[in-house]
């Protein structure tokens, strides 16, 4: 399969392949006698993991731990558990921060109602925030 062919059938551009391939998250493809670029199977997955991943919210690094213990033959499950628990309970942690700014621009816009508009030529910016 060569590039683009990759590329479509899992959704990304050549030039993000060329990047995994880079950063060494998908195996060097062989090449034709032209220099181009003829991928396995093997990478349509490893490319399908990734995105997977990222849409998790994995890091690149972190796909790239997760790989490493796969491929040095040790389960990555224990290690992707540990990750997608910290990851629950930073989400837990900025959804109660979002709520708190919620409710504090409730407020705001609240007391702005009874508030009067500052002309052009007061000092202050603006008596809402």
């Amino acid at each position: 399969m060569y590039i683009s062919d990759v590329a479509v059938s899992v959704g990304l551009t050549a030039q993000a392949l060329r990047f995994y391939e880079r950063l060494g998250l998908v195996d060097k493809p062989q090449r034709t006698s032209g220099g181009y670029r003829v991928y396995s199977a093997k990478t349509l997955e490893q490319v399908q993991f990734i995105k997977d991943a990222e849409r998790l919210g994995f890091s690149l690094d972190e796909v790239r731990e997760i790989l490493r213990l796969k491929y040095s033959g040790q389960s990555p499950c224990d290690c992707v558990r540990e990750m997608l628990n910290r990851k629950l309970k930073g989400l837990k942690k900025q959804i109660q921060q979002m709520d708190q700014v919620r409710r504090e621009i409730a407020v705001c816009l609240r007391a702005s109602q009874k508030r009067a508009r500052l002309p052009n030529t007061a000092s202050l910016i603006c008596l809402i925030v």
